[in-house]
């Protein structure tokens, strides 16, 4: 009994210590004053990281949208620049126009200043027009024997450029000449065994002429002939031409145009 005893008092006062904590938990819970600083700093937590995160996914946000108008804005710069070329804005300045067009005038390309290759000797040398000898009262026909070109200028102008094979071992004489009157459409050399086509003198009255490129007896091209034009000297001496320039030579340049071969 004794024992019996005992051990009813140790359960009563376990019992009564459970008792106490579970009555301390629950007047901790029910307790507002007591459960405010856990609510509060729970909620200061919950926002702060809020914040924080926020501000972290805001910058790489907006340098995303950045990137993203850049590249839409720089696809959108070269679409337009290949379907819409830039179109010429007539508004500028009489006298930059007239600067623009004479450097133009100036500055005219040679049409084919370091080719090696056969030309289309039944073209004229450049797709531009002939110049109008009326318009231009300078006018002089200057044959380069080194460039194998002969140069249309007015002065210090040059108006175009014209293919030419001139005289092999330097048969074609230099100096300053002028245009002769003989001219016309065709002649034959039995001695050379060829001719050419829209001929015109410049030196001892039709002896040193500017003419096509040569033909056979039967007035056909020779094209082993042509094939020199613009490239290396051909020639017994005269000067030779595509076909379409030697016509305008012989049909415009006026009789007594200077003539420079150097």
């Amino acid at each position: 009994m004794a024992t019996k005893g005992k051990d009813m008092a140790v359960w009563g006062l376990d019992s009564e210590r459970l008792k106490r904590r579970a009555l301390a938990m629950l007047r901790w819970l029910l307790d507002p004053v007591r459960r405010t600083p856990v609510v509060v700093t729970s909620a200061l937590l919950t926002l702060l990281l809020t914040v924080l995160i926020v501000n972290l996914i805001q910058p790489v946000d907006a340098a995303r949208a950045e990137r993203t108008t850049a590249a839409g804005a720089s696809s959108t710069s070269t679409v337009s620049v290949r379907r819409f070329p830039k179109a010429h804005h007539p508004s500028k300045s009489a006298s930059s126009s007239s600067v623009t067009k004479n450097q133009t005038k100036q500055q005219k390309p040679d049409p084919a200043a370091t080719s090696a290759h056969p030309v289309d000797w039944l073209k004229p040398s450049q797709q531009v027009d002939y110049p109008d000898p009326a318009a231009h009262p300078g006018l002089s026909l200057e044959v380069s024997l080194q460039d194998q070109r002969v140069y249309v200028r007015d002065g210090s102008e040059l108006l175009y450029t014209m293919y030419a094979s001139t005289g092999m071992d330097d048969s074609t004489p230099r100096g300053s000449f002028r245009i002769q009157n003989e001219r016309g459409d065709h002649f034959y050399n039995p001695g050379e065994g060829m001719g050419a086509r829209y001929y015109t003198s410049f030196l001892n009255h039709g002896v040193f002429l500017f003419h096509s490129v040569p033909t056979d007896s039967r007035g056909g091209y020779i094209k082993e002939e042509a094939d020199m034009l613009g490239i290396r000297p051909g020639s017994h001496g005269c000067i030779r031409l595509t076909v379409p320039d030697a016509r305008w030579i012989m049909q415009s340049v006026p009789t007594g145009t200077p003539v420079l071969v150097k």
